[in-house]
């Protein structure tokens, strides 16, 4: 993990050598890669058939820093054993194994493809799983939920006769024991739902902090300008949507007198008037994570004041709101044209702007680094801007670069997280 703030995992940094026997079990949330020249995956056995009971229920009332735990059945639906067993278990990124089992290999997949970070296990199940047998693990499967938890998964998958280790058994040299299936013993229940993969929702009772912040600018008529309102995620939690739409929804309202020249991405025009809706770039959003809008302004008319309110609204979720989200005071912002008592100006910066912070987050998110300070009783950072659109302090991109994405005229401002 790369922030202080997480817990640091205690598993080994490994590589999996996949084959594309992993490739079914993408499907289900993986990030696992076959490494190149490794020998293709075998055909699942004839006549054998894994299949999962549907009997996992979703986990709630844990909090960060507890353990939780998940069991399963499965079954041999086949007419023939079940060998080279492989057992995969893909974890959401607030979620740590309790056990390193020493047949079972580790993975911490970083966020790529539009989605978040992984931790996966592959185990190496020396097994056959007779037909008509049901099995379950011989302990359930140990979590711990870490300071970055809220909205956890849990998905495993089961194949046979995939060879997924080419080179034989592998060992992730654990020192726990080796993760077993045993035979139930009680009789499965008439009706059972059977189904071919599994997925257990793990729901921590935390917070994730999401912000608007909001910018000063000033002109003279004619002038153009550059006005950034930032969406943040403070944490302690990452969160993700339940749909794959975005996981932030916010408009823009537009000043008076202004006129809009350039718009970043992820941003269009709304159906209220003088407003436009911008959204996250992802269904989900790391802690300890901001990404900067700069929309360019053309100031037609000097409105002393001129006032476009920012505010979050209702997105494609099951929340209609932010129920996560207890700080409602930064919820909202303004960008501000000619302040009151300023009057225009022909050039120069209007003091007063902060940017910097913290570290933390994950590549590919929406997206990672440094959060802004401050924000006045409307909840507005005024990170201000100059005319001419240089900011008071440097965004940082992998440490030291600046990352400018033109859009449409304007620039989409992104600061990432040093690993």
């Amino acid at each position: 993990m790369t922030s202080a703030s997480k817990t640091t995992s205690h598993r080994p940094q490994r590589s999996l050598r996949l084959t594309a026997g992993a490739v079914a079990a993408a499907a289900v949330g993986w990030s696992l890669v076959a490494v190149p020249g490794a020998a293709a995956a075998e055909q699942a056995e004839p006549g054998a058939e894994l299949v999962f009971e549907q009997t996992a229920e979703p986990i709630e009332g844990v909090r960060p820093g507890d353990p939780a735990e998940v069991s399963f059945a499965l079954k041999n639906k086949g007419d023939a054993p079940a060998t080279r067993v492989v057992l995969y278990l893909g974890g959401s990124q607030g979620l740590e194994y309790a056990k390193n089992y020493s047949n079972c290999v580790y993975e911490e997949a970083p966020a790529q493809d539009e989605g978040p970070a992984r931790t996966n296990a592959v185990c190496d199940i020396e097994q056959t799983l007779e037909p008509g047998v049901v099995y379950e693990p011989g302990e359930p499967i140990g979590l711990k939920l870490l300071d970055r938890a809220l909205y956890e998964r849990l998905d495993v998958n089961i194949l046979a006769g995939v060879n997924t280790f080419p080179d034989g058994t592998q060992h992730g040299g654990g020192a726990d024991p080796v993760l077993k299936l045993v035979a139930r013993t009680t009789p499965e229940a008439p009706g059972t739902v059977h189904g071919g993969e599994l997925g257990v929702d793990i729901t921590a009772e935390n917070t994730a902090d999401f912000a608007l912040t909001g910018s000063k600018v000033r002109g003279a008529a004619g002038r153009t300008v550059e006005a950034k309102v930032t969406f943040a995620n403070k944490g302690p939690a990452w969160a993700r949507n339940d749909v794959y739409g975005p996981i932030g929804v916010f408009d823009v309202g537009i000043p008076e007198g202004t006129k809009v020249t350039g718009v970043p991405e992820f941003c269009e025009p709304a159906e209220a008037a003088a407003t436009y809706r911008c959204t996250t770039p992802y269904n989900y959003a790391d802690e300890d994570s901001e990404r900067a809008y700069v929309f360019g302004l053309r100031i037609e008319k000097v409105v002393a004041g001129a006032t476009g309110k920012v505010a979050f609204v209702k997105g494609d979720n099951r929340w209609g709101t932010l129920p996560f989200d207890k700080n409602r005071t930064n919820n909202t912002a303004e960008i501000v044209v000619n302040e009151s008592g300023g009057g225009a100006s022909s050039g120069g910066t209007t003091s007063g702007g902060a940017t910097g912070g913290t570290t933390g987050g994950a590549s590919g998110g929406t997206d990672g680094g440094a959060s802004s300070t401050g924000g006045s009783g409307a909840g507005t950072q005024l990170d201000e801007l100059a005319e001419t659109g240089t900011t008071d302090g440097t965004l940082l991109a992998g440490g030291a670069a600046v990352v400018l994405l033109a859009a449409g005229g304007a620039a989409v401002a992104i600061r990432r997280r040093t690993s």
